[in-house]
């Protein structure tokens, strides 16, 4: 970080719950040996003190309820700098995406990231550009990211990716965000703005013939 340089009470509050998570290794395994990547959400309230107070899995169908309860367990005991409201400590409740590593055969799980953003309500996307399918031979990673508003929209979007990927996947990021619904976060029970960011690599294949003809030789 710069000399002199702010960090934002957000990323402040995420160093904070990255270090009360970072020894989520379950069953004695280290991060390294950890194979396949998985994320979970969950609906945190954080009181005034920044204590974690209520943690709600979101789509617990989706693993055992064993699973549940180890990482609840850990949510609970993380703390962050409390949120502010008119000068004072205030309650926020915020998504979180924890992005894990799990071992199946270990039964090992290791936190390797996490964000805390507004939850998604509604995923969307808009027709994929018919001149970035028929450009082949690229691959790479987009960066699409939102200002949701108080009402669960995405009031502002933008777009970050490579040189030489098609432009019309800016514009089909952007549109794609925009069809997307948020449970926004909230201070002191009351909605407020938050930025969601999402990562999509996208691929074209490169199905042109190879035309193995000798050189012409001069």
């Amino acid at each position: 970080m710069e000399a002199g340089r702010m960090m934002r009470p957000g990323r402040l509050a995420l160093l904070a719950l990255a270090a009360a998570l970072q020894f989520g290794v379950f069953g004695g395994a280290s991060a390294q040996e950890v194979q396949q990547p998985l994320n979970v959400w969950f609906d945190v309230l954080f009181d005034e003190n920044g204590q974690a107070k209520e943690v709600v899995p979101i789509d617990e169908a989706s693993q055992s309820p064993a699973f549940w309860q180890q990482m609840t367990a850990r949510l609970q005991k993380a703390k962050i700098p409390p949120r502010q409201d008119e000068g004072r400590n205030a309650s926020f409740r915020t998504g979180v995406r924890l992005y894990l590593n799990v071992d199946p055969v270990k039964s090992t799980v290791a936190i390797r990231s996490m964000q805390m953003v507004p939850i998604p309500t509604k995923i969307a996307y808009a027709s994929y550009p018919k001149d970035a399918a028929s450009n082949a031979g690229w691959e790479g990673e987009i960066k699409m990211i939102c200002r949701v508003g108080t009402g669960g929209t995405c009031v502002q979007s933008s777009v970050e990716m490579p040189a030489g990927m098609p432009e019309s996947l800016r514009r089909y990021g952007r549109a794609s965000m925009e069809q997307w619904r948020f449970k926004p976060q909230e201070v002191n029970g009351k909605p407020v703005e938050g930025e969601y960011v999402e990562l999509m690599r996208l691929k074209t294949e490169d199905n042109m013939p190879v035309d193995f003809r000798e050189p012409r030789k001069l």
